[in-house]
């Protein structure tokens, strides 16, 4: 069974800040499946199991904080006999525009110390999808900014991926990451708004 993990820090204190929206669209993906109310303390992680369409998942929100993240997915993988391919993670992307999505079939940790966590406990060969949250103003600390509340106006530059997302998931399992790369990857334009 496949596992999709959305990244972010847990408590309400972190609730609607850039760096819980891999949290959000997990439970997105969780509401869309009818399975917003079966989340269970899993080990370190809150899990749920749910179906999109034809597709079985596990669903996940590692509760280790961030820079700990690996440490769930590794232990949800060894116990469920995951390979680390059947595995995706939602995390935030403070280098690309609010409101882009980057997905990439395997590659680095472009940074993201949740990602780094979790590459150094299993290596680096399971999908991700990145979640524009940026760009950090220049005048700005970046741990600051990540950890900030999302305002309304990014909200709405946010809000058609929450719509998008059952979908995209569903297809990256079921059909494979490229093909959803190539339907869902979009790049907002920093001012215009555009995509």
């Amino acid at each position: 069974m496949p596992l999709l993990v959305g990244l972010g820090n847990p408590g309400p204190k972190y609730d609607h800040t850039r760096h819980n929206v891999g949290f959000a669209l997990a439970d997105a993906a969780a509401k869309a499946a009818g399975a917003q109310d079966g989340w269970k303390v899993w080990g370190a992680a809150l899990l749920c199991k749910a179906a999109l369409g034809p597709l079985s998942l596990l669903i996940a929100k590692p509760q280790t904080f961030m820079n700990l993240s690996g440490e769930a997915v590794q232990a949800l993988l060894t116990f469920y006999k995951i390979p680390p391919s059947d595995l995706v993670v939602v995390a935030d992307d403070v280098t690309l525009p609010i409101g882009s999505i980057r997905i990439r079939a395997e590659g680095g940790h472009g940074g993201h110390n949740g990602l780094r966590d979790i590459i150094g406990r299993i290596g680096e060969g399971f999908p991700r999808i990145r979640i524009g949250v940026g760009p950090c103003p220049p005048n700005r600390d970046l741990s600051s900014f990540v950890l900030g509340r999302i305002e309304s106006s990014e909200q709405e530059q946010l809000s058609p991926i929450f719509g998008d997302f059952p979908g995209l998931v569903e297809l990256g399992f079921t059909k494979g990451w490229d093909l959803a790369a190539s339907r869902f990857n979009r790049r907002v334009d920093l001012g215009s708004g555009s995509v």
